[in-house]
């Protein structure tokens, strides 16, 4: 004779059905949340590296005049701000190129002698005409020194340097990156330092020459403020600068410029 199944058994049924279901659920969700937390952060890392390797392209199409003479207009210039992993201490960089690399193919100055300052931003930045919408990293761009004079001979009293605020609004290259690193290797003696960190010096003030390697170092904001592996993912990149035996003919180093003009300025 077959025998029904008790209250007793049936809520311990129910219970163990429960247990399981809240089980499947919580795993579901964790690996969902993984998931998306992973794609966000490989979404963010792929931006990050698409516009490093734009800056590392701005960098080796650096422009340094063929006339033989040296000119602070055309010199690598490095702000030091502190280790670069949030945007207060990130660095700034400055200098000449050509070509379309981080200013893109429709942009004016794409075709001639520019420069560029490359910097990273906070949201609620408002050192600028316009304030600043979302933290990334952005660039300045001015005509080349050469042009601007031709174009604008009366306007003698004004500041065309990256120094006037007012005058170059930053244009974002890539969101998400929270901080900006650069080293520099300012002489060919030092290139064993390609693996070696500790031979890369922080300092490279306003100078009529430019150094001989760069190394880039970017800083990735967690997905949504979540923790991934790390506060923040570095990308490094080392570039060697191709017109730096060019600009050493009657190069001053850094140390020796005092007072030298680069528009240079202080994060604030």
């Amino acid at each position: 004779m077959r025998r029904a199944f008790t209250m007793i058994e049936i809520l311990l049924a129910t219970l163990i059905l429960g247990v399981l279901t809240t089980l499947s659920v919580l795993t579901f969700n964790a690996v969902s949340n993984g998931w998306q937390v992973a794609a966000d952060y490989m979404d963010k890392m792929q931006r990050t590296d698409f516009a490093l390797n734009q800056l590392v392209s701005g960098l080796r199409s650096m422009y340094y005049p063929h006339d033989g003479e040296q000119s602070y207009n055309y010199g690598f210039v490095l702000t030091d701000n502190g280790d670069g992993d949030k945007p207060d201490a990130s660095d700034i960089i400055e200098w000449s190129k050509m070509g379309s690399a981080i200013v893109g193919n429709n942009s004016q100055v794409a075709d001639t002698v520019h420069r560029v300052q490359v910097m990273v931003l906070e949201e609620g930045n408002s050192d600028y005409r316009d304030p600043i919408e979302v933290t990334g990293l952005y660039a300045r761009l001015s005509p080349d020194t050469a042009l601007r004079s031709a174009e604008n001979a009366s306007d003698q009293d004004i500041d065309y340097t990256f120094a006037n605020q007012d005058l170059y609004q930053p244009l974002l290259i890539a969101d998400g990156i929270v901080g900006f690193d650069c080293k520099v290797l300012k002489n060919a003696e030092q290139v064993e330092a390609e693996t070696d960190d500790r031979k890369f010096e922080d300092e490279f003030a306003a100078s009529n020459a430019v150094p001989y390697k760069v190394q880039l170092t970017f800083h990735i904001a967690d997905p949504e403020g979540r923790s991934y592996r790390s506060n923040t993912a570095p990308l490094v990149r080392i570039v060697r600068i191709p017109i730096f035996e060019q600009s050493q003919d009657g190069a001053v180093t850094p140390s020796e410029n005092q007072g030298a003009p680069g528009g240079k300025e202080k994060r604030k």
